[in-house]
Protein backbone atom coordinates (compact mmCIF):
# COMPACT_ATOMS: atom_id res chain seq x y z
CA UNK A 1 0.00 0.00 0.00
CA UNK A 2 3.00 2.26 0.54
CA UNK A 3 6.23 2.54 -0.62
CA UNK A 4 7.84 4.95 1.67
CA UNK A 5 7.51 6.46 5.16
CA UNK A 6 3.77 7.57 5.36
CA UNK A 7 0.09 6.99 6.53
CA UNK A 8 -2.33 4.39 5.01
CA UNK A 9 -5.42 7.03 5.65
CA UNK A 10 -3.35 9.20 3.02
CA UNK A 11 -3.15 6.61 0.23
CA UNK A 12 -5.61 8.10 -1.78
CA UNK A 13 -5.62 11.66 -0.57
CA UNK A 14 -5.26 14.72 -3.50
CA UNK A 15 -2.95 17.17 -3.09
CA UNK A 16 -4.09 19.51 -5.06
CA UNK A 17 -2.99 23.43 -5.05
CA UNK A 18 -5.41 25.31 -3.04
CA UNK A 19 -5.24 29.09 -3.08
CA UNK A 20 -6.14 29.51 0.87
CA UNK A 21 -8.55 33.05 1.31
CA UNK A 22 -7.40 35.29 3.22
CA UNK A 23 -8.56 35.06 6.70
CA UNK A 24 -8.89 37.67 9.55
CA UNK A 25 -6.54 36.33 12.78
CA UNK A 26 -4.82 33.89 10.71
CA UNK A 27 -1.51 34.62 9.30
CA UNK A 28 -1.51 31.54 6.59
CA UNK A 29 1.87 31.95 5.95
CA UNK A 30 2.92 31.87 9.31
CA UNK A 31 0.78 28.26 9.55
CA UNK A 32 2.55 26.99 6.41
CA UNK A 33 6.14 27.43 7.69
CA UNK A 34 4.77 26.23 10.87
CA UNK A 35 3.65 22.93 9.64
CA UNK A 36 6.60 22.47 7.62
CA UNK A 37 8.92 23.09 10.88
CA UNK A 38 6.73 21.01 12.61
CA UNK A 39 7.41 17.79 10.31
CA UNK A 40 3.68 17.82 8.50
CA UNK A 41 2.90 17.61 4.96
CA UNK A 42 1.86 21.60 3.98
CA UNK A 43 0.94 20.04 0.55
CA UNK A 44 -1.97 18.14 2.53
CA UNK A 45 -2.45 20.80 5.26
CA UNK A 46 -3.28 23.41 2.38
CA UNK A 47 -5.80 20.89 0.63
CA UNK A 48 -7.28 20.30 3.84
CA UNK A 49 -8.18 23.61 5.20
CA UNK A 50 -9.13 24.89 2.15
CA UNK A 51 -11.41 21.90 1.91
CA UNK A 52 -12.93 22.97 5.84
CA UNK A 53 -12.63 26.48 4.76
CA UNK A 54 -14.83 26.22 1.56
CA UNK A 55 -17.76 23.82 3.74
CA UNK A 56 -17.96 26.65 5.82
CA UNK A 57 -18.39 30.01 4.12
CA UNK A 58 -20.00 31.87 7.28
CA UNK A 59 -17.35 30.87 9.40
CA UNK A 60 -16.30 34.62 10.58
CA UNK A 61 -15.23 34.00 13.62
CA UNK A 62 -11.43 34.00 14.17
CA UNK A 63 -11.72 31.22 16.49
CA UNK A 64 -13.72 28.92 14.76
CA UNK A 65 -10.91 29.05 11.77
CA UNK A 66 -8.30 28.74 13.83
CA UNK A 67 -9.83 26.14 15.02
CA UNK A 68 -9.50 24.20 11.87
CA UNK A 69 -6.55 25.03 11.15
CA UNK A 70 -5.65 23.37 13.98
CA UNK A 71 -7.73 19.85 12.83
CA UNK A 72 -5.96 20.91 9.35
CA UNK A 73 -2.68 20.84 10.52
CA UNK A 74 -3.05 17.41 12.62
CA UNK A 75 -4.55 15.94 10.12
CA UNK A 76 -1.25 16.52 7.43
CA UNK A 77 0.99 14.93 10.09
CA UNK A 78 1.85 17.25 12.99
CA UNK A 79 1.36 14.61 15.89
CA UNK A 80 2.11 17.40 18.28
CA UNK A 81 -1.25 18.91 17.79
CA UNK A 82 -3.13 15.57 18.43
CA UNK A 83 -4.45 17.01 21.68
CA UNK A 84 -5.22 20.30 20.34
CA UNK A 85 -6.78 19.08 16.91
CA UNK A 86 -9.29 16.98 19.21
CA UNK A 87 -10.19 19.63 21.71
CA UNK A 88 -10.46 22.30 18.35
CA UNK A 89 -12.13 19.92 16.72
CA UNK A 90 -15.21 19.42 19.42
CA UNK A 91 -15.43 23.14 19.80
CA UNK A 92 -16.40 23.39 16.30
CA UNK A 93 -19.05 20.98 16.66
CA UNK A 94 -20.67 22.64 19.12
CA UNK A 95 -20.30 25.51 16.95
CA UNK A 96 -22.06 23.23 14.60
CA UNK A 97 -19.24 23.62 11.81
CA UNK A 98 -19.45 19.03 11.76
CA UNK A 99 -19.51 19.82 8.30
CA UNK A 100 -16.45 21.49 8.19
CA UNK A 101 -14.26 19.56 10.63
CA UNK A 102 -15.26 16.42 8.15
CA UNK A 103 -14.03 18.31 4.83
CA UNK A 104 -10.78 18.96 6.80
CA UNK A 105 -10.02 15.23 8.10
CA UNK A 106 -11.75 13.56 4.64
CA UNK A 107 -15.48 12.51 6.03
CA UNK A 108 -19.21 12.82 6.24
CA UNK A 109 -19.63 15.57 8.53
CA UNK A 110 -22.03 13.13 10.40
CA UNK A 111 -19.16 10.87 11.32
CA UNK A 112 -17.18 13.59 13.17
CA UNK A 113 -18.66 12.94 16.62
CA UNK A 114 -17.64 9.55 16.40
CA UNK A 115 -14.10 9.87 14.87
CA UNK A 116 -13.91 12.28 17.82
CA UNK A 117 -14.82 10.28 20.64
CA UNK A 118 -13.04 7.21 18.94
CA UNK A 119 -9.57 9.16 19.31
CA UNK A 120 -10.19 9.58 22.66
CA UNK A 121 -9.80 5.85 23.46
CA UNK A 122 -7.66 4.59 20.28
CA UNK A 123 -5.54 7.02 18.04
CA UNK A 124 -5.50 4.87 15.18
CA UNK A 125 -8.96 4.88 15.39
CA UNK A 126 -10.88 5.69 11.65
CA UNK A 127 -14.43 5.15 10.66
CA UNK A 128 -14.18 3.43 7.66
CA UNK A 129 -11.61 0.64 8.99
CA UNK A 130 -13.99 -0.52 11.58
CA UNK A 131 -15.03 -3.71 10.46
CA UNK A 132 -12.75 -4.63 7.84
CA UNK A 133 -12.11 -7.74 9.61
CA UNK A 134 -8.38 -8.09 9.09
CA UNK A 135 -5.00 -7.01 9.91
CA UNK A 136 -3.95 -4.18 7.93
CA UNK A 137 -1.07 -1.64 8.01
CA UNK A 138 -1.60 1.87 9.24
CA UNK A 139 2.09 3.47 8.55
CA UNK A 140 5.46 3.08 7.54
CA UNK A 141 7.89 4.92 9.64
CA UNK A 142 11.91 5.65 9.63
CA UNK A 143 13.95 4.83 6.32
CA UNK A 144 18.15 4.93 5.76
CA UNK A 145 19.55 7.65 6.58
CA UNK A 146 21.27 8.03 2.66
CA UNK A 147 17.38 8.17 1.18
CA UNK A 148 16.29 10.85 3.83
CA UNK A 149 15.08 8.82 6.62
CA UNK A 150 16.73 8.86 10.20
CA UNK A 151 18.19 5.50 10.54
CA UNK A 152 22.11 4.50 9.46
CA UNK A 153 21.52 1.38 10.71
CA UNK A 154 18.40 -1.43 10.59
CA UNK A 155 16.07 -1.32 13.03
CA UNK A 156 16.04 -4.14 15.50
CA UNK A 157 14.17 -4.90 18.58
CA UNK A 158 11.25 -2.80 19.17
CA UNK A 159 9.66 -2.21 22.93
CA UNK A 160 6.53 -0.67 23.78
CA UNK A 161 7.02 2.68 25.74
CA UNK A 162 2.87 3.64 26.00
CA UNK A 163 0.20 4.52 24.27
CA UNK A 164 1.35 4.86 20.05
CA UNK A 165 4.59 5.57 21.71
CA UNK A 166 7.90 2.58 20.67
CA UNK A 167 11.72 2.57 21.68
CA UNK A 168 13.49 1.14 18.46
CA UNK A 169 16.91 -0.29 18.97
CA UNK A 170 19.07 1.38 15.83
CA UNK A 171 22.51 -0.21 16.27
CA UNK A 172 24.20 0.88 19.15
CA UNK A 173 20.93 3.54 19.55
CA UNK A 174 17.94 3.86 21.08
CA UNK A 175 15.42 5.80 19.48
CA UNK A 176 11.80 6.67 20.26
CA UNK A 177 8.48 6.90 18.42
CA UNK A 178 5.11 8.59 18.68
CA UNK A 179 2.74 7.33 15.89
CA UNK A 180 -0.84 7.89 15.68
CA UNK A 181 -3.07 7.46 12.75
CA UNK A 182 -2.47 10.52 10.99
CA UNK A 183 1.54 11.04 11.65
CA UNK A 184 4.25 10.28 13.40
CA UNK A 185 8.07 11.73 15.11
CA UNK A 186 10.86 9.64 15.36
CA UNK A 187 13.81 10.88 17.98
CA UNK A 188 16.87 9.90 19.84
CA UNK A 189 15.88 8.33 23.21
CA UNK A 190 16.67 9.75 26.71
CA UNK A 191 19.66 8.28 28.36
CA UNK A 192 17.37 6.53 30.66
CA UNK A 193 14.24 5.75 29.03
CA UNK A 194 12.86 3.26 31.26
CA UNK A 195 10.16 3.49 33.32
CA UNK A 196 8.64 6.05 31.00
CA UNK A 197 5.85 4.64 29.37
CA UNK A 198 3.02 1.89 30.35
CA UNK A 199 4.82 -1.37 28.94
CA UNK A 200 1.25 -2.62 27.75
CA UNK A 201 1.50 -0.53 24.81
CA UNK A 202 -1.20 0.00 22.32
CA UNK A 203 -4.08 -2.85 22.43
CA UNK A 204 -4.46 -4.24 18.79
CA UNK A 205 -1.38 -2.50 17.81
CA UNK A 206 2.25 -3.69 16.91
CA UNK A 207 5.27 -2.21 15.25
CA UNK A 208 7.37 -4.58 13.06
CA UNK A 209 10.76 -4.06 12.29
CA UNK A 210 11.17 -5.97 8.58
CA UNK A 211 14.36 -7.80 7.69
CA UNK A 212 14.76 -6.16 4.28
CA UNK A 213 13.82 -2.95 4.98
CA UNK A 214 15.09 0.06 6.99
CA UNK A 215 11.24 1.03 7.50
CA UNK A 216 9.00 -0.14 10.49
CA UNK A 217 5.68 -1.17 9.74
CA UNK A 218 2.61 -0.25 12.70
CA UNK A 219 0.03 -2.68 11.80
CA UNK A 220 -3.55 -2.99 12.72
CA UNK A 221 -3.69 -6.59 14.19
CA UNK A 222 -7.13 -8.24 13.25
CA UNK A 223 -9.71 -8.21 15.92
Amino acid sequence: MIRRPGHSVNASVAREPVALPAVLGLDLDLAVANVARWGGDTGLFGTSLGAGLAAAPNATETAAVQDLAAVAAWRAGVIGLRTDALRAASSCLDAGLADAVGATLGMPGPDVAGFVEGQRTDRFFWPAWQHLGRAYLLARIGGFAGLGGPWLAHPGDVIAAGDGRWLVEVGEELWEVDADLFGHSVSLAADDPAGTGDPVGTPGVRVVSVPTSYLLEVVREAA
